[in-house]
């Protein structure tokens, strides 16, 4: 064999191992991050890590039955980072198994949407209408999640809300990723807008099971709502917020998946037993 065709044959095999190699670590960084998902976390609580379609995201599954979702905002109108939030809620008797961020606000720190707390409603549904991935989480295909006195969880278009006394709980963000199982028609397939997401949606078996997401990874809209329908079987799902994006477990050696993002919130959502 010729020494250019044995240097060839040289330079693929190295290759091939450097390739192998790579998806060998990949798939082990993986599992060891789906096996320590959950560690640490609450035993009431349903925590996995998925991989899929390239991406890397928590879930929590939360069973209406045993467990409460309740948002909350800031008192005094400041951010605070997840551990404060955390010691507040305690002060006043709620004790999360889980806190994540809740949706939108603006620079007064206060809701910019549709916002239902223990204390009542303390933000009215907006209903600023628009098109395109530019005009915003309210402009563009936004939507209430809300939680009735049964108990039961709903994803409804922000222009078909009219409120109930029976609706104990919501938050108002956008836009829609998906309705009646669908993804929602207007994400476009290709987007450049890529960013850590945080996501909620309704099971189709069941409006008492509700999904929350997070993504570890920055993803598009499109990607988070395939996840959600193809892999989380949602009948309804809706982007909740990007960026801030985490669960902070406060029981859990760690505290933070996928990582603190170093931000101060004001909208929260916590997730306590019954």
């Amino acid at each position: 064999m010729k020494k250019p065709a044995l240097m060839f044959l040289v330079l693929c095999l190295a290759a091939s191992i450097v390739i192998y190699a790579k998806q060998e670590g990949q798939a082990f960084r993986a599992a060891a991050e789906t096996s320590n998902c959950a560690l640490g976390s609450p035993s009431s609580l349903s925590l996995k890590c998925v991989s899929s379609a390239g991406h890397f995201y928590a879930t929590a599954e939360i069973d209406l039955h045993s467990q409460r979702i309740v948002f909350t905002t800031s008192d005094d109108g400041k951010r605070k980072t997840f551990p404060e939030v955390f010691s507040n809620l305690s002060r006043r008797g709620i004790t999360p198994l889980l806190l994540t961020n809740a949706g939108i606000y603006g620079t007064d720190n206060r809701p910019l949407g549709l916002l239902i707390s223990p204390k009542g409603k303390l933000h009215d549904a907006n209903t600023r209408t628009g098109t395109g991935s530019r005009a915003g989480n309210f402009a563009w295909d936004s939507a209430v999640f809300q939680i009735s006195d049964q108990d039961v969880a709903s994803i409804v278009p922000a222009r078909d809300w009219h409120g109930s006394p029976h609706i104990v709980g919501g938050t108002q963000s956008g836009p829609l990723l998906a309705s009646v199982g669908k993804i929602n028609r207007s994400l476009p397939a290709q987007s450049e807008w890529s960013y850590l997401r945080t996501a909620i949606g309704v099971d189709q078996t069941s409006p008492r099971i509700v999904h929350l997401v997070v993504s570890r990874d920055p993803v598009t809209l499109y990607d988070l709502a395939t996840f959600m329908v193809s892999n989380l079987h949602c009948s309804e799902a809706l982007h909740l917020d990007g960026d801030l994006s985490a669960f902070y477990l406060p029981s859990a050696p760690n505290k933070f998946l996928f990582s603190d993002p170093g931000e101060r919130i004001v909208t929260v959502l916590s997730v306590i037993d019954k």
